[in-house]
C-alpha cells in the first residue's frame, strides 16, 4: 500500500473548477455526475473562505471563525477530493 500523498488544495480546487468549465463551455453539463459537482461545490465553498481568510490577513483583521471556516472547508474539500480520486481508480 503506497502512503498516502500530500495534496495541495489550492492547485486540486483550481482543477476542479477548470474542469467543470472547460465542460460547460463544451454544452457538456449534462455530463457531470452527482459525485462532481459535489466535489466542485466544496471546492467553490473553500474557494470562498479561503479567499475571506486571506483578505482578513491582509487587513490585519482576521478572525478565529475565519480561520476554522478556511480549515473546516479546506479538509470537507481534500476529503472529498481523495474519495473522489479513489473511485476514478477502481
Amino acid at each position: 500500500m503506497q502512503p498516502e500523498r500530500e495534496i495541495d488544495a489550492d492547485q486540486a480546487a483550481q482543477e476542479v473548477v477548470n474542469a467543470w468549465g472547460m465542460h460547460m463551455n463544451a454544452g457538456n453539463a449534462q455530463h457531470l455526475t452527482a459525485d462532481f459537482k459535489q466535489l466542485f461545490d466544496k471546492a467553490c465553498a473553500y474557494g470562498t473562505a479561503k479567499d475571506i481568510a486571506d483578505n482578513g490577513r491582509e487587513l490585519d483583521r482576521l478572525t478565529r471563525e475565519q480561520v476554522a471556516d478556511e480549515q473546516r472547508t479546506k479538509k470537507e474539500f481534500t476529503d472529498a477530493w481523495k474519495a473522489f480520486e479513489a473511485k476514478k481508480l477502481k
